[in-house]
């Protein structure tokens, strides 16, 4: 007996194409941008800078559930999460009554020595120097080691400590070497860069 349908090819589901998919997780970025999840990773994988921007993004996300980890390890008693020019990501209460700022950057991805970049991607018209952080503009550089490693982990060094520009020493380098093995002024946990 025949089956209904037997000898014919299986129908193909055709991609219905960017903004009318369907397939949509119910995120409010989907509303906001008008495009399904799956519009909004496509454009995602298709453009360089907005995965920069996006990894920048995801460092600092696991830079917060770091901080909420320190929190429960009675470490840390609170933080504010910026996301505002000039301002740095977070301002971190430590149970001992101290106050830090933190700056959240990734390594440098590639091969070759580890270097986290501490520049801004521009300057201010008519300023170049804006381009360059302050030394006294955070207290403690967070970089993120996903470019390298696959991993939203983290290395730790004071600002403080950090190499500064030989044109005008108030300002870092635009490119923080990281020694391997870590060695000061890098520390694997952020208490330790506070000693």
């Amino acid at each position: 007996m025949d089956r209904e349908g037997a000898g014919r090819e299986p129908a193909t589901i055709r991609d219905p194409g960017p903004g009318t998919r369907t397939n949509t997780i119910g995120h409010p970025v989907e509303r906001m941008l008008n495009a399904s999840a799956r519009d909004i990773l496509d454009a995602l994988e298709n453009g360089f800078r907005a995965r920069a921007d996006l990894k920048g993004k995801l460092a600092e996300l696991f830079m917060s559930r770091h901080l909420d980890e320190l929190q429960r390890a009675d470490e840390v008693d609170h933080y504010e999460w910026f996301d505002q020019d000039g301002v740095p990501d977070f301002t971190v209460w430590l149970t001992t009554g101290r106050i830090i700022t933190i700056e959240v950057k990734n390594v440098r991805s590639g091969d070759g020595a580890l270097r986290v970049e501490t520049q801004k991607t521009r300057a201010s018209k008519g300023d170049p120097m804006s381009r360059f952080y302050r030394a006294d503009q955070f207290d403690v550089l967070a970089a993120c080691l996903y470019n390298r490693t696959g991993r939203w982990e983290y290395l730790f060094a004071r600002t403080a400590e950090l190499r500064r520009l030989r044109a005008d020493e108030r300002y870092l380098e635009p490119l923080q070497p990281i020694p391997w093995p870590v060695t000061a002024p890098w520390h694997e946990r952020l208490v330790d860069t506070l000693s």
